[in-house]
């Protein structure tokens, strides 16, 4: 069975971050969510996908090519334009070969074997299945209804009721090869497709219990990389780490090759630090940072809860937490980033929607790739700075000779 990963959207409510590359690249624990995916399904027995793509292609095809080194074999069908994601499908007919098919959307993440659970429904229901799941909160994703022999009987698109079913799409389904038709009577509206089929009692669920995420905003991107570190049980760390003097290690920690760790620093798993790093001395990095391949983290600074996606420079005596930075990133001596409003228990971030609740506590900053903040600036919770901005340097008094 083909699988079809839906990657061509440029995700605007993700941004800074798909700014510069396509969703289901942005790294969680170390490795693009694409990855985690596309092992997921190698472990399920699938060996081909199509990847549908269009915003930031380049970035997708140059890390995963033919997929030979992932064990797969890859082709890419292009969405030009991108006109929805039943039209997304529809391009993928000649590749498909009359088959039944496995549809993925680009953004879920899940910790476990989802995809055998949902290949394993389509075969004892003999029809097409769905992925369901409990989110944390089920206002933005469509709510679905089971009757006792697990067939879907309701889809609520736009629940308005935060009381209605618990159970929403998990983002990804096996359908056999006349979806295509359904698609062709309904103008590639999949949602409508997906009505006909609940109401022709075609389309059964699969409940998925372990750990999933829908990735859609760039606080989410903190609790993927949650979801994904919580399972980590032990540390794993290359043999060519170097540890300069004395470094505190607690936890699951994992670091991979070629990193040094420079004397007096501590780190608490889980957290995991890419290969070609450099910590500074007396650096804290807490539970639940990811940093990327190629970071510099300068003395005395202290991380928690972040997710730096690499070569980055963090300056001396900063403080970042609950916080994602985009590659090749610069942020000078002192930055703060302040996770949390006096004001209000949960933060709120500005967007193009409006102010709306990140339904988290502590958020800090998100900053895109090539992004460049001078010394001393202290950035408010859910401050957004754009790929490529520059901040200077906080500058209180110039010489008045």
């Amino acid at each position: 069975m083909k699988a079809v990963i839906l990657a061509a959207s440029a995700a605007e409510r993700l941004h800074p971050f798909t700014e510069t590359r396509a969703k289901p690249m942005i790294q969680v624990a170390g490795r693009p969510i694409m990855e985690r995916m596309a092992v997921a399904l190698g472990k399920a027995g699938v060996t081909e996908l199509l990847i549908v793509v269009n915003h930031q292609r380049e970035g997708i095809e140059s890390y995963f090519g033919h997929g030979h080194e992932f064990g797969l074999s890859i082709e890419y069908v292009l969405q030009d334009p991108v006109d929805g994601i039943g039209a997304g499908v529809r391009r993928c007919e000649p590749a498909l070969g009359g088959k039944e098919f496995l549809l993925v959307y680009g953004d879920v993440l899940a910790t476990g074997p989802i995809f055998e659970t949902l290949m394993g429904q389509y075969v004892e229901s003999g029809g097409a299945a769905a992925a369901i799941s409990l989110p944390a909160s089920s206002l933005e994703f469509g709510n679905v209804y089971l009757n006792r022999d697990m067939k879907i009987v309701e889809l609520v698109e736009k629940p308005t009721d935060p009381h209605l079913s618990n159970y929403v799409f998990a983002g990804a389904f096996v359908l056999p090869h006349s979806f295509l038709k359904l698609l062709d009577k309904h103008g590639n509206d999949i949602e409508h497709c997906y009505q006909d089929m609940i109401k022709e009692g075609a389309l059964s669920g699969a409940i998925w219990d372990g750990g999933w995420i829908d990735v859609r905003r760039p606080w989410d991107i903190l609790e993927a990389n949650r979801l994904i570190m919580g399972l980590w049980e032990q540390g794993e760390i290359h043999q060519s780490v170097k540890m300069e003097g004395h470094v505190e290690i607690e936890g699951p920690v994992h670091i991979e090759q070629d990193v040094v760790i420079a004397s007096g620093s501590v780190l608490k798993g889980p957290c995991h630090i890419g290969r070609g790093s450099y910590i500074g001395n007396n650096t804290l990095i807490r539970e639940y940072s990811s940093l990327g391949p190629q970071c510099v983290v300068g003395y005395g600074t202290e991380l928690k809860n972040c997710v730096l996606f690499g070569s980055t420079v963090l300056g001396r005596l900063s403080y970042i937490g609950d916080s994602v930075i985009g590659e090749r990133a610069h942020l000078g001596t002192g930055v703060t980033t302040v996770n949390f409003d006096r004001a209000q228990p949960i933060v709120h971030v500005d967007t193009a929607e409006g102010r709306i609740s990140t339904g988290m506590p502590k958020v800090g900053a998100f900053i895109g790739d090539d992004a460049y903040l001078g010394a001393r600036q202290v950035l408010a919770p859910g401050t957004r700075i754009k790929a490529g901005q520059v901040v200077e340097d906080l500058v209180t008094l110039r010489s008045t000779i």
